[in-house]
C-alpha cells in the first residue's frame, strides 16, 4: 500500500467540514475525507469540456407562449440548467456546449455566454437526435469530454469516473444507477465492467437488470468520427452498436441522482 502514516492538527471548525464529507459509502472515514480533498486540490483537471443535451419537444411553462427546452424548468429558485451548471463548475468543467436545436434561442436569452456561472457557454443549433449531435461536435472537440442529459442531475466525482474510463480503454463510459422500476429507462446488462447489451425502455416485468443509464457519459473524441449518418439516437442506435464491438463500459454512480420527470417525488 503506497501510503504513509502522519499526525496532523486541525482547527475544530475545519474538522467539522471534513467530518461532514463522511457518508459511509464514497468517503468512509476522516483519513479518506482528507485524502479526497487533497487529491481534488492537487489533481490536474482532466475533463474541461461538457455537452448538455437539451433538445426534445420541450414544454410550455407559465408565462411562456410557446414550447421551450425543459432545462428551463424552474426548480428551487433556479432554472434546472443552472443547477447543472453549478455541478459542472464545481467539478472543474470550463467549457459547456448546449445542444438544443430549434429550442436553443430561449436558453441563450436566459443563460447568455455563461460568465455568471464561471463557465464559457456556447450553443449547437443543429440537432437531429441525441447521437447526431456527435457528428456536429467532430470539428469542435478534440479531447476527452463529458456529455450529460439535460433532464438529470448527478452527484458524481468526475476525476474518479475519468480514471475509470481511461483504464477501460473504451470510447464511451456510461454512468449507471440501480432503481426499482427500470422499465421507463434503458436497462444495462454487464459482464464485469463491460456493457454487453443495452435495452432501451424494456417492458415492465421483462427487465434483465435494475441498472439503468443515468444520462451522464464520458467519451473520447473519436466517437464523433465513428458515429454514422443514420445513427440518430444514443440509446437505440449508438450504444447497442458500441456494446457489440466491446467498446462500451459502465461506471456505477454512488452519489445522488434524479430525473426531471421525478422532481415531484423529491
Amino acid at each position: 500500500m503506497n501510503r504513509a502514516r502522519i499526525t496532523i492538527t486541525l482547527k475544530k471548525e475545519l474538522l467539522k467540514h471534513v467530518d461532514g464529507l463522511i457518508d459511509g459509502t464514497k468517503i468512509k472515514n476522516r483519513s479518506h475525507a482528507i485524502e479526497s480533498l487533497l487529491s481534488k486540490n492537487f489533481a490536474e483537471r482532466k475533463i474541461k469540456k461538457a455537452v448538455i443535451l437539451a433538445g426534445g419537444k420541450g414544454a410550455k411553462f407559465e408565462g411562456e407562449t410557446k414550447n421551450v427546452s425543459r432545462v428551463l424548468t424552474p426548480y428551487k429558485n433556479k432554472l434546472f440548467i443552472e443547477h447543472i451548471f453549478d455541478r459542472l463548475e464545481k467539478e472543474g468543467i470550463e467549457e459547456v456546449i448546449v445542444s438544443a436545436g430549434s429550442l436553443g434561442k430561449e436558453i441563450k436569452e436566459k443563460i447568455g455566454n455563461g460568465t455568471k456561472y464561471g463557465l464559457a457557454v456556447s450553443y449547437l443549433a443543429k440537432d437531429a437526435g441525441t447521437a447526431s449531435v456527435l457528428k456536429y461536435l467532430a470539428s469542435i472537440i478534440d479531447e476527452t469530454f463529458l456529455m450529460i442529459n439535460g433532464n438529470v442531475l448527478a452527484d458524481v466525482d468526475l476525476n474518479e469516473m475519468f480514471n475509470f474510463h481511461k483504464k477501460t480503454g473504451g470510447v464511451c463510459t456510461i454512468g449507471m444507477i440501480s432503481i426499482k422500476e427500470p422499465s421507463a429507462f434503458g436497462t444495462i446488462k454487464l459482464k464485469g465492467n463491460q456493457i454487453i447489451d443495452f435495452i432501451e425502455k424494456p417492458k415492465a416485468g421483462k427487465e434483465e437488470s435494475y441498472l439503468i443509464n443515468a444520462g451522464i457519459y464520458i467519451m473520447e473524441p473519436e466517437i464523433c468520427q465513428i458515429t454514422t449518418a443514420n445513427c440518430l439516437s444514443l440509446e437505440k442506435d449508438l450504444f447497442p452498436s458500441l456494446a457489440k464491438k466491446d467498446n462500451l463500459f459502465g461506471y456505477y454512480l454512488q452519489g445522488k441522482w434524479f430525473h426531471l420527470d421525478s422532481l415531484n417525488k423529491f
